[in-house]
């Protein structure tokens, strides 16, 4: 695992997360990571990957699996509860783990989400980043992105994401996922927006990469 180097992202929701590990990928020539993670969990479960996705991190909750649909209107059907537990939460955080652990050992990678930095504590060429951003900034692109009808349900949707991912990250890993001393590096990125913001991981991965001089 020495000779490879990966980067975790931490992120709040809507604070561009995704973009902005993509452009991080693009820049080293990194493999890009995210719900490819998932896939490969549910492939080796042998199970559809939706039968596991409505569970990762406690993301899709109630305001954001309806106002992500105000894009494209409310169907005509009643909510449906999710499927039986076929697989505990703590068995497909661990089989992740397992999958990131090994990606990492295999090729430089940037990991979004999923623990990365818990599962990764201990590589010692990882960079971890947390992003994170002021809620003016998250409800306007949660209403941008997911297409919520007002600036409270916006925000709404962003409480209810926080709140589920501290609670499945403190359940699953033990830990309080917006402790900054966690990570290498916490950008705000309503102030350096994502281009800056891959830049600069860029700069901190490359000057971690370098030799030391005494």
């Amino acid at each position: 695992m020495a000779g490879k180097t990966a980067i975790t992202i931490s992120r709040q929701f809507c604070c561009g997360g995704a973009k902005i590990g993509h452009v991080v990928a693009a820049r080293l020539g990194y493999r890009y990571a995210d719900r490819e993670v998932l896939q490969l969990a549910a492939d080796r479960l042998g199970l559809p990957v939706e039968e596991i996705s409505w569970r990762e991190e406690r993301l899709a909750s109630f305001w954001e699996k309806i106002t992500s649909l105000f894009t494209y209107g409310l169907p005509d059907v009643s909510y449906t509860a999710p499927p039986f537990q076929t697989v505990t939460d703590q068995r497909l955080f661990n089989l992740q783990a397992k999958i990131i652990r090994e990606l990492a050992a295999r090729e430089d990678c940037v990991i979004v989400g999923r623990g990365g930095a818990h599962v990764l504590r201990d590589h010692p060429r990882a960079v971890h980043v947390f992003l994170h951003a002021p809620d003016s900034f998250r409800v306007e692109r949660a209403m941008e992105a997911y297409g919520a009808p007002t600036r409270e349900k916006a925000l709404a949707m962003i409480r209810e994401s926080d709140r589920a991912r501290q609670a499945y990250l403190g359940r699953m890993a033990g830990q309080n996922w917006t402790l900054s001393t966690r990570y290498h590096l916490c950008l705000d990125t309503g102030v350096v927006g994502p281009e800056r913001a891959a830049e600069i991981i860029e700069l901190v991965v490359r000057a971690r990469q370098a030799p030391r001089t005494s």
